[in-house]
């Protein structure tokens, strides 16, 4: 087996366990530090009928109505880090799920465009009037329509390329069996220097790396996540597929109520239980910070940028 992203053959079996499957090995490429599946067992028609984004669903097998409300919040913190980029901007988003960031960024964006393979949301893109494709060959379609259409000066003041300023994609590259391929196709949706953000969860999570909490390590890892991603590996998937890499930022979603909880107790969500007496604005900055500086937080977003 080679790495994907450097094409070593060499490589360890990381602590933790796959949680929906745990017969799958969970290894980490001693070269490169990409962390991958020994099995990957997803398809497109895993994720269009698989209900991944039902949010009755969610909340009939959690009972926790705190996951939505947690969606609304990251996306509401995504739009804040990106709206300087989208104010009067055609955007896209892959991997859109039920809408939720585009609700948010519609107001200020010139246009909007979904790309979501799971059928059942098609009715919230409706309800809110946000065109969806529902595949990436689809919105390749919708974007050549586009420049079809376009007159030779509208072709000019596009850059000669794509149609869109900005492409976003939050938690949807770890999905993807060929990332390098894929974000190929998704620069051809772009303008000339148009911008990608990418959010992924991060291989170097603290309580996988310094913490080593085994709850956590037998949680977090999921067989559609194929890829997991530190600093260096996105930087170096950017690259790969042609961008320029403009940054790679580290960022923690989670508070440190959170992290303590899964010490303690060896559970998620402790921000619903110990957030109100522990978190606050700057609590949370010098604890992202001290991550951050040891390329350790939970997530991590990206600006890639179209040559």
């Amino acid at each position: 087996m080679q790495c994907y992203l450097c094409g070593s053959e060499r490589y360890f079996r990381r602590e933790g366990r796959v949680r929906d499957n745990p017969s799958i090995e969970i290894l980490e490429c001693e070269s490169c530090g990409l962390v991958f599946l020994s099995e990957q067992n997803t398809n497109d028609e895993f994720y269009a009928q698989g209900g991944m984004h039902n949010q009755q669903q969610v909340y009939e097998l959690t009972g926790r109505r705190d996951l939505i409300n947690d969606m609304y919040r990251f996306n509401r913190s995504r739009l804040e880090f990106v709206l300087d980029s989208l104010i009067g901007k055609d955007i896209v988003d892959f991997g859109s799920g039920y809408g939720g960031f585009l609700i948010q960024a519609k107001p200020f964006a010139k246009s909007v465009l979904g790309i979501e393979l799971e059928s059942q949301v098609r009715a919230v893109y409706e309800q809110y009037d946000i065109p969806l494709a529902s595949s990436l060959e689809q919105a390749l379609a919708i974007s050549q329509s586009l420049t079809t259409k376009a007159t030779s000066d509208q072709k000019q003041l596009s850059g000669g390329g794509g149609n869109y300023d900005l492409l976003t994609a939050f938690h949807v590259i770890e999905h993807l069996a060929d990332p390098i391929g894929i974000l190929r196709q998704l620069a051809s949706l772009l303008k000339d220097n148009g911008k990608m953000i990418i959010e992924v969860p991060n291989a170097n999570d603290a309580l996988l790396t310094i913490y080593k909490n085994k709850a956590f390590s037998e949680f977090t890892y999921w067989s559609p996540h194929l890829y997991l991603y530190n600093p260096h590996t996105l930087r170096k998937l950017g690259q790969k597929a042609g961008l320029a890499v403009d940054f790679v930022k580290c960022v923690q979603r989670y508070p440190l109520s959170n992290t303590l909880h899964w010490l303690s107790n060896g559970l998620p969500a402790g921000q619903k239980i110990w957030g109100g007496f522990l978190d606050s604005q700057i609590l949370q900055e010098s604890y992202e910070s001290a991550l951050a500086s040891v390329g350790a937080t939970d997530t991590l977003i990206a600006q890639f940028r179209k040559r």
